[in-house]
């Protein structure tokens, strides 16, 4: 198979297309192979004879890979066609960047604008067929006043005093809104600055015995509302974790215990369900719930900014009572449109290629507090929250895995990964 895979993202307001594809072929090898870009269309010709090949065997002239005149198709062995007229139209002999790495090819090609216009004038339609949409919601499955009981994801163990009712269910605003705006005494951030309360104290909330405060992916309790035995294994501990099996839970501040949708899940009489519901669910929660996050977050600071900031967020891990991992994001493109292979052929040699619009964002891991990560907490354009161990993890293996649609080559930039949210 020549083709394996096809990537492009495509960006009409700028009128170009990074196109990225997997071969079958090793080109560090064998690179008989012939580009055309054509106004409609990408025709790739590879041939398999050296004697075949009747133009200039140097791949490095971009003008000869790009003269779709001068091929003829009874020289070629294998030949494809990608169709890409329904989403853009090339701009013919307008190739630039060419790269080939091992199996891999990439390139830029220039694109028409649509609705008419030059390099001078836009003519922006009146329809979008891309409208920014809201983040999806979550749905809450803890009713006011219904008897639940809170258990461990990993073994089953109750966790609560029982059966145990709440008399209100309420979200949180952002933990990035100005804490005064909505408490009448002062507040500290909570990463080292000195507000009037201490170093490295940030302003509690406190619930009350029933109440069930919650927001993104994790909630917030008072103790009480768990059992006597699991305080009691907790009672010397910042972090919350199961008596039975000692897996991680949650935070635990004083008489307020934060815990999170993907460690513990609650049964309410009938069945064993999250506390937390995807509308459209994939196959696993902590990676759900770990894009959930990231694009909430993104959507609540994007609002009434018009996409004049680039959103930068900080996930960070608690690891123990002093020590936190953190995952620095920061989202270059928020609906950036990307057309892929299905798998699916129109004729033998024709691909077809479907549209989507993903999120395109640069992410670092540090294991320790260091000045980059201050530089970013201190930043008032960074918002920040906690996430669980296992999201954090999952979610770092899930960025990796996206890391992978592009050419290695592509993948790491001024000490950050290239990477997508959902693929």
């Amino acid at each position: 198979m020549l083709i394996k895979s096809i990537f492009m993202e495509l960006r009409t307001r700028l009128r170009s297309c990074n196109v990225y594809i997997t071969t079958g072929v090793d080109f560090s090898k064998n690179c008989n192979l012939k580009i055309s870009i054509q106004s409609n269309c990408i025709v790739i010709n590879y041939y398999n004879d050296n004697d075949k090949l009747k133009r200039s065997d140097s791949l490095s002239s971009i003008e000869s890979l790009s003269d779709c005149e001068s091929y003829s198709e009874d020289e070629t062995d294998v030949s494809t066609v990608i169709p890409i007229n329904e989403y853009c139209e090339i701009i013919p002999n307008s190739m630039s960047c060419l790269k080939f790495n091992k199996n891999t090819i990439s390139f830029r090609i220039l694109t028409a604008p649509k609705n008419g216009g030059n390099f001078y004038k836009e003519l922006l339609s009146s329809t979008n067929n891309f409208q920014n949409k809201p983040c999806s919601e979550l749905l809450m499955n803890v009713k006011p006043n219904d008897g639940i009981k809170i258990m461990c994801t990993n073994c089953s163990n109750i966790i609560s005093a029982g059966i145990v009712k709440f008399d209100r269910v309420l979200e949180l605003p952002s933990e990035n809104l100005d804490m005064s705006d909505w408490f009448c005494h002062g507040h500290g951030h909570g990463h080292g600055e000195n507000h009037g309360h201490g170093n490295n104290e940030a302003i509690e909330l406190k619930p009350n015995k029933n109440d069930f405060l919650y927001r993104l992916t994790y909630f917030l309790i008072n103790h009480c509302a768990l059992s006597e035995k699991s305080n009691k294994f907790n009672l010397k501990r910042n972090s919350y974790h199961c008596n039975r099996c000692l897996a991680w839970l949650g935070i635990k501040n004083k008489d307020t215990v934060k815990m999170f949708n993907s460690e513990v899940k609650i049964n309410d009489g009938e069945a064993d369900i999250t506390v937390f519901t995807h509308k459209q669910p994939s196959l696993d929660l902590k990676i759900d719930d770990f894009i959930h996050t990231i694009e909430k977050m993104a959507y609540e600071f994007n609002l009434g900014m018009q996409y004049s900031v680039m959103c930068k967020i900080v996930l960070e891990c608690p690891i123990s009572a002093n020590n936190k991992q953190y995952l620095l994001i920061w989202i270059m493109d928020k609906e950036l449109q990307v057309l892929r292979d299905t798998g699916e052929h129109i004729e033998n040699d024709k691909i077809k290629l479907q549209s989507s619009l993903l999120t395109k964002i640069l992410y670092r891991v540090e294991f320790t507090m260091n000045g980059e990560v201050e530089a970013w907490l201190s930043d008032p354009g960074v918002v920040s929250t906690d996430i669980s161990k296992s999201m954090f993890c999952r979610g770092v293996e899930h960025l990796q895995k996206m890391t992978e649609k592009v050419p290695e080559c592509f993948r790491n930039t001024n000490g950050y990964c290239v990477s997508y949210l959902k693929v």
